[in-house]
């Protein structure tokens, strides 16, 4: 993946796309790794190590490469650590010991059967 353009404001309805001063976008670290589903709450985590390595002839900045094979093997090993939906403790889908920033309600916690 490569940068096509860089930032710049632009203008829309909304009247912030155009107070857009900064020029570094930075490279998405969703992009940069593969998704790894926790064992217990199955959440969405970055458990892993990332490799970075300065640009190579013809890279240029914010370029990414994602071997996407080795990522699905990757992300298919961890779902097999993930536990099925019938062996989570007391119907949870997340543990309510863990801590989030946000916290739903407890009820959004359950797993409902969906038959």
């Amino acid at each position: 993946m490569e940068t096509v353009q860089g930032i710049k404001p632009w203008k829309t309805n909304d009247p912030d796309t155009n107070r857009i001063w900064w020029r570094d976008g930075g490279v998405h670290q969703n992009i940069t790794h593969a998704v790894n589903p926790d064992p217990i709450s199955g959440a969405h985590c970055w458990l892993q190590k990332v490799s970075i390595s300065k640009p190579e002839s013809g890279e240029k900045y914010g370029d990414v490469f994602v071997d996407t094979n080795k990522s699905f093997e990757h992300f298919k090993k961890w779902n097999t650590w993930a536990k099925d939906r019938e062996t989570h403790p007391d119907g949870l889908r997340r543990p309510l010991w863990m801590g989030r920033p946000l916290t739903p309600q407890k009820n959004q916690f359950y797993i409902k059967n969906i038959e």
